[in-house]
């Protein structure tokens, strides 16, 4: 059996709307489709009550009372016409009108004639009418009066378009209540959702919400943010209290390559040693880094300040020995003085990062580096590469340095969260014929 993949999709896209559609708009499709059901149902008793008024009903009434006078006038002779009531009858044979008989249905001939058709005729009174012509020429005319009948259906057919008036007012007044008192309180829910910080802890939803659902979502919302600052909080004194030991092993590492370094070694463990030493250091500033970033901004803390040019001349000193062997070599183009508001090891960790990342990919040429205008440029002297890729690298560095056991070490992971916390920004473009351009910007650097 084929599929119809078309009605399929318009299915699929039909339930797709309905299950992404808000709970007002869902309620207001209720409520329209309760309100077309009821104009459904009146429509319907209308069309029965007009077709109550031309029902055969009333030809098999007319004839069956003429067939009975017709037998009745053959037993008795003279006998009379029905002339009260809702049916009445009169006898035509071409002289005077009978007493009580409407003077246009003289004008009808033999056939039945019903509440319509006789519109055409009457204006103030309806009626169904049987005209029969008899043997000897007469007429016999039967009719039934039923304007009380079709006043009636026409009273039920106002009643009606009154009810349906009523309703869709009465429609339209909930449609409208479910807005205002759905939609503007889950506005507001979501607007104070949207104004929390997650810089700022301890920070909670009113609960003053006039429904008890939205006073229970608050409440679970509330609930929800407070086990996750339990977790960070966690997370936070593990961090520190990490951090706190590992200084302790490294202060002694450090201790003993300087009691080392008052011993006469032999020439080939002066390398060794300075590896130790740059490691040693490099893990204390690291360290630092942590425990700095494990901390709460709450601007409670002392401002710290680092005079950025001259951070960096000391660093492009330190980093002279990844060029040895290399015929490259570090070019301050252009130094300005510029302070900004962040500890020194913060700033010698990023720019370390980006003077290591320059001395390891370039052989040979001349690593500029220009500090102006609150920003810093590293152009280095390497092959370049293509940056769409290096970019989705980056962000899945920066994805995976997060998870537990990424394998991306802490400098994606120190990278992100600085440039978070104090606003600065790392650009990074690549030319195959003129290597990387690193460019950090620090938008609140002040120049002296």
């Amino acid at each position: 059996m084929a599929i119809d993949w078309d009605r399929l999709m318009r299915r699929q896209a039909a339930r797709a709307w309905w299950s992404m559609a808000s709970l007002p708009r869902k309620i207001s499709a209720v409520f329209v489709l309760f309100g077309l059901f009821m104009a459904l149902g009146l429509t319907i008793q209308g069309n029965l009550s007009q077709k109550l008024i031309v029902h055969p009903l009333w030809k098999e009434l007319l004839a069956s009372s003429t067939d009975r006078f017709i037998d009745d006038s053959k037993a008795t002779p003279g006998a009379e016409f029905p002339v009260t009531g809702q049916i009445r009858g009169w006898r035509l044979s071409g002289g005077a009108l009978p007493a009580g008989m409407p003077p246009y249905f003289a004008q009808l001939r033999p056939g039945y004639y019903d509440e319509g058709q006789m519109d055409a005729f009457e204006t103030d009174r309806s009626h169904a009418v049987l005209v029969t012509r008899l043997d000897d020429g007469a007429r016999i005319v039967m009719a039934v009066d039923i304007t009380e009948l079709e006043d009636y259906q026409n009273m039920m057919g106002i009643v009606s378009g009154l009810i349906a008036a009523v309703s869709a007012l009465t429609i339209a007044l909930s449609i409208a209540w479910v807005y205002r008192s759905l939609r503007r309180p889950l506005g507001e829910l979501a607007q104070r959702m949207e104004e929390l910080d997650p810089e700022q802890p301890a920070q909670r939803l009113p609960t003053d919400f006039a429904l008890a659902e939205l006073h229970d979502i608050a409440a679970l919302v509330n609930g929800h943010l407070e086990r996750v600052e339990r977790f960070i909080e966690r997370e936070r004194s593990l961090l520190d209290q990490a951090s706190h030991e590992f200084r302790t092993p490294i202060a002694v590492i450090a201790g003993a390559v300087d009691v080392l370094k008052l011993y006469d070694l032999p020439p080939a463990a002066g390398a060794p040693l300075a590896r130790i030493q740059s490691t040693t250091d490099n893990l204390t500033e690291i360290m630092a880094a942590l425990l700095y970033l494990s901390r709460e901004n709450d601007g409670k803390a002392p401002l710290e300040t680092t005079r950025l040019d001259s951070l960096l001349l000391v660093l492009v000193d330190d980093h002279q020995h990844l060029l040895k062997g290399k015929h490259a070599h570090f070019v301050v183009e252009e130094l300005e003085a510029l302070w900004v508001d962040s500890p020194e090891a913060i700033a010698r960790i990023v720019v370390g990062n980006l003077l290591r990342n320059a001395a390891e990919n370039s052989y040979q040429g001349a690593i500029r580096i220009r500090l102006a205008q609150g920003r810093l440029s590293i152009q280095d002297s390497g092959e370049g590469f293509d940056t769409v890729a290096a970019a989705r690298r980056y962000t899945q560095g920066l994805r995976d340095s997060t998870k537990q056991g990424g394998g991306q070490g802490l400098g994606l992971f120190l990278t992100r969260r600085i440039c978070e916390r104090f606003g600065w920004t790392l650009k990074v473009s690549s030319n195959p014929s003129h290597g990387t351009l690193a460019e950090m910007t620090f938008p609140t650097g002040r120049q002296v």
